[in-house]
């Protein structure tokens, strides 16, 4: 049994939310429900602080991106490739800076080789410019379906 410091009522343990630290455990100095009452109250007199504090950390992840693209980009590449940039820097040497298919450089391009990878296996395969990059995708999706079209005319030829 625990007294809530907002209702002052005695009510079971299992009323109160735990506090879990690492050498302690104990409860919340108030009931569930007047925890939920206290929260609806303060949001409705104060609402915008934590719009604020979203707009805080948007402008402050915005800021770190822009101080370290390198990191930035290496998150990048890890999240969603599982590659390193020394490892994206090391294809990027190995294809002379150019797109594997259309052997266009990095120079010419308006934007940096995209990493090419299987969607199904997650396998990267090669750097490719933009254009490139969508066609191996749509060609990806549709190779099969366009095979057996042309191969049905085929056997109409015959």
């Amino acid at each position: 049994m625990k007294i809530c410091s907002f209702c002052k009522k005695n009510l079971s343990n299992q009323k109160f939310r735990i506090i879990k630290r690492k050498n302690w455990e104990g409860f919340y100095p108030c009931c569930k429900k007047c925890e939920s009452i206290s929260m609806k109250e303060r949001y409705e007199k104060n609402p915008i602080p934590q719009m604020l504090s979203n707009a805080k950390i948007r402008a402050k992840q915005k800021k770190y991106n822009k101080l370290n693209p390198i990191k930035r980009k290496n998150a990048m590449l890890k999240y969603q490739y599982g590659i390193t940039l020394v490892q994206y820097n090391e294809m990027f040497k190995l294809q002379e800076g150019k797109c594997a298919i259309c052997q266009r450089h990095q120079n010419k391009l308006t934007r940096t080789l995209c990493v090419d990878h299987n969607h199904k296996t997650n396998k990267v395969r090669a750097l490719l410019c933009v254009t490139c990059n969508t066609d191996v995708s749509v060609v990806e999706n549709r190779l099969e379906e366009m095979t057996n079209y042309l191969n049905k005319y085929r056997k109409d030829l015959n």
